[in-house]
């Protein structure tokens, strides 16, 4: 009897395909009155990207959801997206299991490429 196909208690509700085979690939925040925040992006989309973070990053007590955010991607691959995008984030959520159990994964919407000088 062949087994039962496993069902995650998450709903896929990304409809682009999202590249993970990332090496090196980083994201730059800067808001009001904080340092420049940088984080390992672990997988990304031309719609949008995983930012992994610490959970007792200052960041986190920084941010919410819906919160509009400049980012800047910087991808040594030259995969897009790459340079400063109006962002929204969409998650914050505790990675349960795998690689980055433990530590928190922050969702971003791309919205439109920022004019930047």
């Amino acid at each position: 009897m062949p087994d039962a196909p496993r069902h995650s208690k998450w709903t896929e509700k990304r409809s682009a395909a999202r590249s993970t085979q990332l090496y090196n690939h980083r994201a730059e925040i800067k808001l009001v009155g904080e340092p420049l925040y940088q984080f390992r992006v672990t997988n990304v989309s031309d719609q949008g990207a995983g930012l992994l973070i610490t959970p007792g990053s200052r960041f986190l007590e920084n941010i919410e959801v819906g919160q509009m955010l400049e980012v800047n991607f910087i991808s040594p691959q030259g995969i897009a997206p790459s340079g400063w995008y109006q962002s929204e984030i969409k998650h914050i959520t505790e990675m349960e299991s795998g690689p980055y159990q433990g530590l928190k994964q922050v969702g971003i919407k791309i919205l439109a490429r920022a004019e930047k000088d």
